[in-house]
C-alpha cells in the first residue's frame, strides 16, 4: 500500500490516496466511460481518499435521475479534469471509492507501465467478465 498524492490540471484540487497500482486499475467499455477515457485504481478503504484542498471547486458529471445507480464521478469545475468515482453499488461489491490514475502525481512511469488493467464489459452490461476487445480504450 502506498499513499499516491494527486491533484487536477490547475492544481485548484487536490488530495491523497491510499491505494497500489500494482493490485490493478480498471478500464471499461462502456459509452459513458469510453467517452471520458476511463482509467482508474480502486483503493482498498473507501475512505481512503483525503482531501487536501479544493472543495469548493468539486463538481458531479450529470447522470440521468432514473437510471438507479449510485455512482458518482467527481471532477475539477474549474479546468474540468476528472478526479474520482465513488458510489455503493452491489455489482462493485458496495460502497466503493477509484480514483482516476491520470491524477497521481507522483505515480512512477514504470508503475503505471507495470500496472495490471482489467477491462469491464459495460456495454455489454456483463460487468464481472472482461471485455473482448480493449485497444479502443
Amino acid at each position: 500500500m502506498k499513499t499516491y498524492h494527486g491533484s487536477c490540471f490547475c492544481g485548484g484540487v487536490a488530495f491523497e490516496a491510499d491505494g497500489d497500482l500494482a493490485d490493478g486499475t480498471m478500464r471499461c467499455n462502456y459509452r459513458f466511460c469510453r467517452k471520458m477515457r476511463y482509467w482508474e485504481m480502486r483503493l482498498p478503504d473507501p475512505d481512503g481518499l483525503r482531501l487536501l484542498r479544493g472543495q469548493e471547486l468539486i463538481a458531479e458529471t450529470p447522470r440521468s435521475a432514473d437510471d438507479g445507480i449510485d455512482m458518482h464521478h467527481r471532477f475539477c469545475r474549474r479546468c474540468g479534469t476528472r478526479l474520482w468515482t465513488e458510489g455503493n453499488t452491489a455489482e462493485m461489491g458496495g460502497r466503493f471509492m477509484q480514483v482516476c490514475v491520470a491524477t497521481l502525481d507522483d505515480a512512477t512511469e514504470q508503475e503505471l507501465i507495470a500496472a495490471p488493467i482489467y477491462v469491464a464489459n459495460g456495454a455489454d452490461d456483463d460487468w464481472m467478465n472482461p471485455a473482448s476487445e480493449a485497444r479502443h480504450l
